[in-house]
């Protein structure tokens, strides 16, 4: 057997299965049935991280302490993927744009995603300043991942490991190595929309920025209001949701029918669906795009297995995560970026977090969650784009490489 696929596909499988076996054996207090001391002993400690972390959250409060954890993982992320400070690609692209947002007589392709080259705008952070947009919204976005996670009834510790699963993901890996790509805002933006799901306007509001931020977040709008549904009675709230939606989303059709008019070169939705772009997409085939969906989470993806091993589709939470995926499943029809449009599941992960705690024990999915953490260290970040998988931590070489 060829040693990469052992290392890279057949030893990670293994783990999850070993992982599964682990968590179906253990009983909610984390104990063997032969009641294992290492095991006691690593409840002991879970237990005493997650009072001394509630202890530092009371002290300092909970919106500085998720600040603060944010910032320090945003910086032991950059340091581990060897972040760079260059933009390049569509990074260049964006922070071109934020110099000059509408003026129609420069063509740019990225013109529709216009809402973070406008914030450069509005805030002077123009040109090569551009690259803190992406990277405040960066900070943000973990800090609002674990307020989530905390508002949801995660403990402390649990919503730590949660934090720190996206932290070391291509989720967040992809903003470090790939200065200016203005996904992360749009993540942002998505988590603001779901974590405050139940106040209708506001939920709206923030789903309609990250439509504007890049169209690949319509991909969210089904799992969104479906969220929406299952914290209501009924589905008529969905219909009110949606028409919500498109009444703030005039304003950005307006300006989308302008740039139309003006710029030939834009990435329209002609483009995507057109028939040489769908035959590329698919030309990526389903080992690759398998290989581009395993790399957004890695071995965070057995958080879904367990929980289908547990609970079936019993929770709600996991039913619109699933619809979540299918929706990002259908988009690699339109991008061949698989990784990058998958980390749009990201959502899946939060409250698979989540639900675990529910399911299993806050200790023993903190647990699960860190063990995974640690493991996926063992499988070296990756995103791949058409068929061609390239390791993030050096992909600054590959893409610096003479055609």
């Amino acid at each position: 057997m060829d040693v990469h696929l052992l290392l890279v596909a057949v030893l990670p499988l293994a783990l999850v299965v070993a992982l599964i076996t682990w968590v179906a054996l253990c009983d909610r207090e984390m104990r063997w049935p032969r009641s294992d001391r290492v095991v006691r002993r690593g409840s002991a400690l879970i237990a005493e991280v997650d009072v001394q972390l509630g202890r530092w959250h009371a002290r300092i409060g909970p919106w500085r302490g998720s600040v603060f954890l944010a910032l320090v993982l945003a910086l032991g992320a950059f340091v581990y993927v060897n972040g760079d400070v260059r933009m390049w690609s569509h990074g260049a692209i964006y922070a071109a744009l934020s110099e000059a947002p509408f003026d129609p007589d420069v063509e740019v392709p990225l013109r529709n995603r216009i809402l973070a080259p406008l914030i450069g705008w509005l805030l002077h952070l123009r040109g090569p300043l551009f690259v803190l947009v992406p990277w405040s919204f960066l900070v943000g976005f973990l800090a609002i991942v674990h307020q989530w996670c905390l508002r949801e009834g995660a403990s402390p510790v649990l919503a730590l490991a949660g934090s720190l699963s996206l932290s070391f993901s291509p989720v967040v890996l992809h903003t470090l190595v790939a200065p200016g790509f203005v996904d992360v805002v749009a993540y942002f933006m998505i988590a603001a929309a779901l974590s405050l799901i139940h106040r209708p306007w506001i939920s709206t509001f923030f789903m309609a920025l990250a439509i504007m931020t890049h169209e690949a977040s319509s991909f969210v709008v089904l799992a969104w209001l479906s969220a929406s549904a299952s914290r209501s009675s009924g589905w008529r709230p969905v219909g009110h949701r949606g028409s919500m939606l498109l009444a703030c989303l005039l304003p950005y059709v307006a300006y989308r029918w302008w740039t139309a008019q003006h710029d030939p070169t834009l990435y329209s939705m002609a483009f995507y669906l057109s028939e040489e772009n769908i035959e590329a997409c698919l030309a990526v085939g389903p080992l690759a795009m398998m290989a581009g969906i395993f790399a957004v989470f890695r071995l965070h993806w057995v958080v879904l297995a367990v929980l289908l091993v547990k609970g079936g589709m019993r929770d709600q939470r996991l039913r619109w995560s699933m619809m979540l995926i299918a929706a990002m499943c259908f988009s690699l029809i339109l991008a061949y970026d698989t990784t990058r449009m998958f980390c749009w599941a990201y959502p899946v992960l939060v409250v698979g977090v989540v639900s675990l705690g529910e399911r299993i024990g806050q200790k023993r999915a903190a647990l699960l969650i860190l063990l995974a953490w640690f493991l996926n260290f063992m499988i070296p970040p990756n995103t791949t784009t058409a068929a061609v998988s390239y390791p993030l931590r050096h992909i600054k070489e590959f893409m610096e490489m003479p055609s």
